[in-house]
């Protein structure tokens, strides 16, 4: 079974393509490179 994209902010992305992972309240989830891309540019990771 292949993991996909656990982006706290955007629920519906299932990409399989996992760049890393990120601590996110005391969860690891992994992150593909597109949502990356964008949570990389938010001021606050928080919201």
């Amino acid at each position: 079974m292949l993991e996909h994209c656990q982006n706290p902010w955007n629920d519906k992305c299932k990409s399989e393509n996992i760049t890393l992972y990120i601590l996110f309240k005391g969860e690891k989830l992994p992150i593909c490179k597109h949502c990356w891309s964008s949570i990389a540019e938010r001021e606050n990771w928080s919201d």
